[in-house]
């Protein structure tokens, strides 16, 4: 019994990191004019979970805030980054602060210090597909998941390409173009990331203009215990069963 307990841990384990076990449910940023106070959250519910957008930054680099952050207690790096506004425009969100320049205040940027957007989500989940406004040439997305025991990871970054039929890829994942030119580009990309009860977006580029987000589909992933319990009854059941087919057998 302890073996079987074992192994249907492990699997239930493993099936959880696998794939969300539920339709995915979109999240859409845009809407009217709105700058939120320093540290404000903006929150919406969808299908019984909800999303909350902050913004911070942060002076180092993106390359070495990945070297000294990656693996580290998400609440610990938070508490050293500085808090800033949520601006929301029509297409999505951005990281604002009092004197931002015009564009850079309602985009995720890496100019003067940089940005990162943080999403939290009332449960854990699989981070599907996002959508980002404000695409040029030049911008780059950095993408971390905080683990539901409090793990700050890097899940990977990617540059985005002008024009039609290109792509972005971010840890081997891919996108697409969807709209506009030049430096109003809009695209989607497919990250179907593994269980995070938190996203970090940020750049890869210390000059990058930035990105706006404008919606993200997320997939409630079920904890590992509910896997257990079901592969459990899945064994429990099995066993049952083959002790009635033993004994019809004896008593034939």
């Amino acid at each position: 019994m302890f073996r079987f307990a074992t192994i249907a841990a492990a699997a239930a384990a493993a099936l959880a990191l696998a794939a969300p076990a539920s339709a995915a449910v979109t999240f859409n940023f845009g809407g009217s004019n709105t700058t939120l106070a320093t540290g404000v959250a903006l929150s919406q519910t969808q299908s019984g979970i909800t999303v909350a957008a902050t913004g911070y930054s942060f002076a180092s680099s993106p390359a070495s805030f990945q070297s000294l952050m990656d693996g580290q207690d998400a609440a610990t790096v938070l508490a050293a980054l500085t808090p800033k506004q949520i601006r929301r425009e029509a297409t999505g969100i951005g990281v604002c602060w009092p004197g931002e320049a015009g564009n850079q205040c309602n985009q995720v940027d890496a100019d003067g210090t940089n940005e990162i957007l943080r999403i939290v989500v009332s449960e854990g989940v699989s981070l599907v597909t996002a959508t980002f406004d404000r695409v040029d040439s030049n911008d780059t997305l950095k993408l971390y998941g905080v683990t539901m025991d409090g793990k700050l990871e890097h899940l990977g970054y990617g540059g985005i390409f002008d024009g039609p039929g290109t792509s972005m890829g971010i840890g081997g994942v891919s996108g697409a173009w969807l709209s506009g030119t030049g430096d109003d580009q809009v695209y989607s990309v497919s990250l179907n990331t593994g269980r995070y009860k938190e996203f970090w977006f940020g750049n890869n580029n210390d000059s990058a203009d930035g990105y706006r987000l404008g919606s993200i589909s997320v997939a409630a992933v079920p904890e590992p215990g509910t896997w257990a319990l079901m592969i459990g009854g899945f064994g429990l059941a099995g066993a049952a069963l083959r002790r009635r087919r033993a004994v019809a057998a004896a008593t034939a």
